[in-house]
């Protein structure tokens, strides 16, 4: 006699488990258009299935209480709850699968049923779930980066207007530079994508290119030394290229960028002018180190490449928005990332690992509050390592 082969049933991918489910749908749920009272209804009815079914080829998971038990428990009626399910069900994430009153049960009937709110469709999604789901947490991080960097951005802008200010308070570009930066918004809610964002990035840095190029002029026209200039663009136009060139040193000037000025006060500790390209890859970790490359493409590395690679870094790391703007605001963008190239260079440090790099940029911020924070000694540390690891 022949006997029909039994039905396999799909299963979770491996190494995912109920709580794994019920963590993505929190996350997809806005995606996948659910409003919270239906997705309360369905994380409620995912947790009254049997963790065990998600992974077992021979059954699937399934909801089998009492329809009046879990609206009394949701504080809805019997009427909602049963139009919530129909919602769910035209999603696609489950099947309702009930006897002909209604009825459901967890016992397995002759053809391997059990009556209830059946999950295997979802089962069945899982994968498209997931990458839905990895393409909106890329998104948001798309969108925490570019919001960083219009951050940093409008700090470089704001100097350079300061500086221009300063030095050529009647210049004819300045009303205009100042409308368009008193224009932007002080938040970023207002930008709903990532798009937005880059758009007012780009707007950002034309206003910046703008104001340094009035400053490059008039230093040109005026005839004064460049070292004199008291503007920003010691920091953001000169450029790290091949061949051994000089890393400029952002806070090697009293500026804005590094309101204390230390680069007189301790010039030991924050000389910085031996770093070349080819140091800092050097002594930057893998991922630095590729992330640097993207970001540079077949252009020079400045400033703005090193602060990048940083800010792309920080969710990897661990380390906060808020961690990473106290730095920036202390120790001015170059040493800022710096700080951050140590601290990811230091999660392989064969003695002493960085544990926790957020604790440790803000242990970096506060030495450098007090003075005695010795960026270069580090620098220097990690060259001789990788050198003798070599």
């Amino acid at each position: 006699m022949h006997y029909p082969a039994p039905m396999t049933r799909p299963v979770l991918p491996e190494g995912m488990s109920l709580s794994h489910v019920l963590e993505l749908v929190e996350r997809v749920a806005r995606h996948l258009h659910l409003g919270a009272a239906r997705c309360t209804v369905l994380l409620r009815m995912m947790r009254q299935t049997a963790p065990a079914d998600w992974l077992d080829p021979n059954r699937d998971p399934v909801c089998y209480r009492a329809q009046q038990d879990l609206a009394q428990e949701l504080g809805i009626t019997d009427r909602m709850l049963r139009l919530h399910e129909k919602g769910l069900e035209a999603l696609g994430l489950i099947e309702i699968d009930t006897a002909a009153n209604g009825r459901r049960s967890g016992r397995t009937l002759s053809n391997g049923r059990r009556l209830g709110i059946n999950f295997r469709p979802m089962v069945e999604i899982m994968k498209d779930l997931l990458a839905l789901d990895a393409e909106h947490r890329l998104q948001a991080h798309r969108i925490s980066v570019l919001r960083l960097e219009c951050s940093a951005a409008k700090r470089d802008a704001k100097i350079a207007i300061e500086r221009l200010l300063e030095t050529v308070p009647q210049h004819p570009a300045l009303p205009k530079l100042l409308r368009r930066y008193t224009s932007w918004p002080r938040r970023y809610a207002t930008f709903r994508c990532s798009g937005e964002l880059e758009a007012h990035l780009a707007a950002i840095g034309a206003v910046l290119e703008e104001a340094l190029g009035c400053l490059q002029c008039w230093s040109e026209i005026s005839g004064r030394a460049e070292a004199r200039v008291p503007t920003i663009s010691n920091t953001i136009l000169k450029i790290l290229e091949g061949g051994g060139t000089r890393l400029p040193l952002a806070d090697r000037a009293v500026s804005r960028s590094s309101p204390r000025g230390r680069a007189n006060d301790r010039p030991d500790q924050d000389d910085l002018s031996w770093l070349t390209p080819e140091i800092v890859s050097e002594i930057a970790s893998p991922d630095f180190r590729f992330c640097l490359e993207a970001l540079r493409s077949s252009g020079p590395v400045n400033e703005r490449v090193l602060r990048s690679t940083a800010i792309m870094l920080l969710r990897d790391l661990g380390i906060t928005e808020s961690a990473w703007e106290a730095a920036l605001d202390q120790m001015g963008s170059l040493r800022a990332a710096l700080a951050v190239l140590i601290i990811d260079a230091n999660r392989s440090h064969p003695v002493t690992p960085t544990r926790s790099p957020g604790a440790m940029l803000r242990g970096f911020t506060t030495h450098d509050r007090v003075g005695d924070l010795d960026l270069s000694g580090a620098l220097k540390s990690l060259l001789r390592r990788s050198r003798v690891a070599k």
